[in-house]
């Protein structure tokens, strides 16, 4: 016979038999004959159980900041070292390990000690673990984990978390199992990705003292665009649509109904941020301050409304204008339009040539027609000396006499604040929107 079909076969034959049911049930016979697995697998029981764990992130299922919790579901890989779990392969026809359920070991049952529910070991009987000729386990237990985890909402939407999980051999003191983590940083081998949190950075350290423990620490960041686009953006738009309320005229009968309804947009938004956030008092986030902030523009808008337009039907009325409203209200155009009018009301005189020129050709207008005019028309003919030219005709010239004092109504009165309040309004809305994103995006 030729040899080498000779050496074949007995290798084929050898490798059969190595890998026969016979010897496999030999040697897990032989193995658990006296093994007890309520005791430590190590030869010397004055000396730790060295444990040596890591961990797989394969899904982050949700950050829940209302509740404080964060899940995900994970694998831990464990491995240790059973000294009565040890056999020569060449006498159980080569058998280098063993595959079965984790109960009929010893095992350094892991718990998280930070969980949202119950306190579980990590796994169950249906998993197995892996048993070497050299007494090498190797234990993978996956598991869904929910953890707590203190919400840090300042800058909500765009935060930063950092959870822990904080993983022990519960029962077990330092001096019986002692944890050891061989990878500064989690595991990713299967992971995959969020839609509502990304990933950052992940940490790992291990804590001895009484009994040891391993925390894994993981940096997640919200994807804040959704967030931007349904809640943010809308809310900015109606904090800069807010002051335009005191471009309405009074006449239209809206602008109660305008400011109220902006005030009312506001709470509901407040409404729905709030219930985002954590019941707590502490941390409240900055958008949360930025809405209070709105709502109390929007307040001081209604309120300054509701006293414009009191203010216009005093016209109506015909109340007199108070001499400090009226000096008020000279100083305001004084300011706005660079008027040559002091707080009296009386024209100061030009040096300029042209301008006296003027104020003469509006002197004798009015000395000519000054008997044919009524009050509605000497109140609302009151003109700037600045827009009366050589072609304006005799019937636009302004008809206001030398050293005659302009007569200021409420009507006038309530123009100039509407003016002051939508300008003051809007520089107050830009500085708090800009205000909250500096702060929220920088902190």
């Amino acid at each position: 016979m030729n040899p080498l079909i000779l050496f074949m076969t007995t290798l084929c034959f050898h490798t059969v038999e190595a890998n026969t049911v016979d010897t496999t049930r030999s040697l897990i016979q032989d193995l658990f004959q006296n093994y007890s697995k309520d005791i430590r697998p190590i030869q010397d029981q004055t000396k730790p159980v060295i444990v040596n764990m890591n961990l797989d992130l394969i899904y982050l299922n949700d950050f829940d900041e209302v509740e404080g919790t964060i899940s995900m579901v994970v694998v831990v890989y464990i491995s240790w070292n059973d000294q009565n779990l040890v056999w020569n392969p060449s006498l159980y026809g080569n058998v280098s390990y063993l595959t079965f359920k984790q109960d009929k070991i010893w095992l350094p049952e892991m718990f998280l000690c930070n969980p949202a529910d119950s306190l579980t070991p990590i796994g169950n009987g249906h998993q197995k673990v892996t048993v070497h000729a050299n007494g090498s386990v190797t234990w993978q237990p996956g598991a869904l984990l929910r953890a707590t985890c203190t919400p840090n909402v300042y800058s909500y939407p765009f935060d930063q978390q950092t959870c822990q999980l904080s993983l022990s051999s519960w029962g077990y003191s330092s001096q019986q199992v002692k944890i050891t983590i061989s990878s500064p940083t989690f595991y990713f081998n299967f992971f995959h990705q969020n839609i509502e949190w990304k990933v950052i950075s992940s940490s790992t350290q291990v804590w001895s003292g009484t009994f040891d423990m391993g925390y894994f620490n993981l940096t997640i960041e919200r994807r804040h665009l959704n967030f931007l686009v349904t809640v943010v953006i809308p809310i900015i738009m109606l904090a800069f649509v807010n002051p335009f309320v005191f471009l309405l005229p009074f006449n239209s009968g809206e602008r109660t109904s305008y400011s109220i309804t902006v005030l009312l947009a506001f709470t509901v938004y407040m409404t729905v941020v709030s219930d985002r956030m954590p019941a707590s008092s502490q941390p409240i986030s900055y958008i949360s301050y930025y809405l209070l902030s709105l709502v109390g523009i929007s307040v001081a808008i209604v309120t300054m409304n509701i006293f414009q337009i009191r203010t216009y039907s005093k016209h109506d009325n015909d109340e007199p204008v108070p001499k400090w409203v009226r000096k008020f209200y000279m100083f305001t155009r004084n300011l706005s339009r660079h008027r040559k009018v002091n707080t009296n009301g009386q024209l100061k005189k030009s040096t300029d040539t042209e301008h006296n020129d003027i104020n003469i050709k509006a002197t004798k207008l009015l000395n000519q027609n000054f008997q044919n005019q009524n009050s509605d028309v000497f109140y609302t003919s009151v003109l700037p000396l600045a827009q009366v030219t050589e072609k304006s005709s005799p019937e636009n010239l302004p008809i206001i006499p030398e050293n005659q004092q302009e007569v200021v109504t409420w009507h006038m009165v309530t123009k100039i604040t509407d003016k002051m309040c939508f300008f003051l309004f809007f520089i107050l809305t830009i500085a708090t929107t800009m205000s909250y994103f500096i702060t929220a995006v920088t902190h």
